[in-house]
C-alpha cells in the first residue's frame, strides 16, 4: 500500500472524529450556559455528519496528507452561538471557546489511558491499533493546540473576550474572514510550524505513555 494512502485511512478518519468532539463540545457547552441554537440545530451530537464540512475535514485535509504536508489542517462546520442569548455574554462565549479544545484534550486522554491499559499493563502487540491509537492521540493534541493560538477565527482568541472591551470583541469578531490568511501567512514563513512545537511534544510525550511509538504524518 503506498505510504500516503495509508496515512490517509489512518489520519482522516481521526481527524473526523477529532473535528467531531470539537464542534460538539462547542454546542454542548453553549446549551448548558443558556443558548439552546445549536442543540436546535442537531448539534450537539456525535454524529459525523452533523459537523462534516465537505471541503473542510475531508478533500482538504485529504490532499494534505497525499502530498505530504509537514502539517495537518482541517475544520468542520462552526458552531453556531448567539452571546445574546448566554446568561453572561462575555464570559459565558469565552467558555464555549474553551469547551472546543477541551474536548480534544479530553480525547487525547482518554486514548492515552486506553494505550496505556491495553499495550502497557495488558501487553496487546498490535502495531495496527498503536498506529491508530497514536494517531488519534496526535490529531486531537494538535488540533486542540492549534485553535487555542490567539489569531483570527480561532477559539485561542475568542478565549480571551471576557478580558476585552466589547468595541475590540466586536471589531475581533469580523476578523474571522482573515483565518484562513493568517494560516497560509504562517505557514509560508514559518511560523506555524514554530507555534506547534509544544504541542508535538506532548503529543509524543502521551504517544510514549500509551506505548504506542511515535506517530508521523
Amino acid at each position: 500500500m503506498p505510504d500516503w494512502l495509508f496515512r490517509l485511512l489512518v489520519y482522516l478518519p481521526m481527524l473526523v472524529l477529532a473535528v467531531t468532539v470539537h464542534e460538539a463540545s462547542h454546542a454542548w457547552a453553549a446549551d448548558r450556559l443558556g443558548d439552546p441554537t445549536a442543540r436546535k440545530l442537531g448539534r450537539v451530537s456525535l454524529l459525523p455528519t452533523s459537523h462534516v464540512d465537505l471541503w473542510g475535514t475531508l478533500i482538504l485535509p485529504g490532499l494534505l496528507l497525499a502530498i505530504q504536508a509537514p502539517y495537518l489542517f482541517g475544520y468542520a462546520k462552526p458552531t453556531p452561538v448567539d452571546p445574546g442569548r448566554l446568561r453572561s455574554p462575555k464570559r459565558d462565549f469565552s467558555l464555549v471557546a474553551l469547551a472546543g479544545p477541551g474536548g480534544n484534550v479530553g480525547l487525547a486522554l482518554a486514548f492515552s489511558a486506553a494505550g496505556f491499559f491495553c499495550f502497557r499493563w495488558l501487553g496487546i502487540d498490535s502495531p495496527d491499533a498503536k498506529t491508530l491509537v497514536g494517531a488519534a492521540i496526535a490529531t486531537n493534541v494538535l488540533l486542540a493546540w492549534l485553535n487555542l493560538l490567539p489569531l483570527p477565527g480561532f477559539d485561542g482568541l475568542k478565549a480571551l473576550y471576557v478580558l476585552l472591551p466589547d468595541e475590540w470583541c466586536w471589531h475581533l469578531q469580523r476578523s474571522e474572514r482573515m483565518m484562513f490568511l493568517v494560516l497560509i501567512a504562517g505557514a509560508f514563513l514559518g511560523f506555524l510550524n514554530w507555534a506547534m512545537t509544544p504541542a508535538s511534544a506532548v503529543g509524543m510525550a502521551l504517544c510514549t505513555a500509551a506505548g504506542t511509538g511515535q506517530p508521523t504524518f
